[in-house]
């Protein structure tokens, strides 16, 4: 840690290890529960971005303690910080602390010679997470949106196009396919940086609750056209990616998609069924036309702390 930081008394600070996993989950949903009123992540949410490639929990996460009980985490998996403080424990300067230890790891992290870019995803009604952010000089990037389907909305079930078949996908034969799609579409949306098959499969395939039954394909002449993957967590039904090669689009495949795994989600006891989407995708609408509705908003607070002639 950077001599220069300095956390408020009778804290002690380290880095990570695996065995930290379910404290730290239990930390953020703590602090989801306070900030939205619905908390969501999982032990094997925190073991994805665990797993990243060349990720280090011992160097890329900050864990601050209190009489041994975590109040706060932070992690640097690249130019995405994601970081909280225990509702008991804000307002004591740990946050702005946390900050400064994100900004360093992020330098540390970046290739030699690139911009570096840090920035972290704020709920729109944590005032005291945006004010830091800005008198720090972030700036807002994009919107995000979670959304949910209500359980008294009825799924129906339009033909799909011409010689396109919707299942569950190979994991034999299709893994590379099925990254290739999504990572193609997501691509598209302006300044995201791109994943490696790796990076992808740490959050898809690579989880230790990955349900291949729950992730489904949109093949045409045996290529994969289209992704939709699903997760059951306790209190609902969780899309987490939906993706349609650009050669098939605008036929209904997306919807579609959507609706096999709403299906699918509810049949398996969620009878909500949520997902996220972001100002880049421009896929709102598709979602609000399916009949979910927005629950929560959020902005992505970016900052380039060392700035070159263009930016990412």
């Amino acid at each position: 840690m950077p001599p220069e930081l300095i956390f408020p008394p009778r804290l002690t600070v380290r880095g990570a290890t695996h065995s930290d996993i379910p404290a730290v989950a239990a930390l953020l949903r703590t602090s989801e529960e306070f900030d939205t009123g619905e908390p969501a992540v999982t032990d094997e949410d925190v073991e994805s971005e665990w797993m990243l490639p060349g990720f280090d929990p011992a160097a890329d996460v900050l864990l601050v303690f209190e009489d041994e009980r975590v109040i706060a985490s932070a992690e640097v998996p690249g130019w995405r910080a994601e970081a909280t403080v225990h509702p008991d424990a804000r307002g004591r300067g740990i946050g702005t602390a946390i900050l400064g230890w994100i900004e360093h790891r992020a330098e540390d992290r970046a290739d030699q010679g690139a911009d570096i870019r840090v920035g972290q995803t704020v709920v729109d009604t944590n005032a005291d997470a945006i004010s830091l952010f800005v008198r720090h000089g972030y700036a807002p990037r994009h919107t995000s949106w979670v959304l949910r389907l209500p359980d008294n909305v009825t799924i129906d079930h339009p033909p799909l196009p011409y010689g396109v078949a919707i299942r569950p996908f190979d994991p034999q034969r299709e893994e590379e396919q099925v990254y290739r799609v999504v990572e193609d579409a997501f691509n598209e949306w302006p300044t995201r940086e791109p994943s490696t098959f790796e990076e992808w499969q740490s959050g898809v395939t690579g989880r230790s609750d990955f349900d291949p039954t729950l992730l489904f394909v949109a093949v045409a002449d045996l290529d994969v056209v289209g992704v939709s993957f699903g997760i059951p967590y306790d209190d609902e039904g969780w899309v987490q990616q939906l993706a349609v090669r650009r050669d098939h689009r605008n036929r209904g495949l997306a919807k579609a998609l959507l609706r096999t795994t709403f299906n699918e989600l509810r049949r398996r006891g969620s009878p909500a069924v949520g997902l996220s989407t972001d100002s880049r995708t421009g896929a709102l609408d598709l979602y609000v036309d399916a009949g979910m509705v927005v629950r929560s908003s959020y902005t992505h607070y970016s900052k380039v702390l060392a700035p070159r002639d263009s930016v990412r």
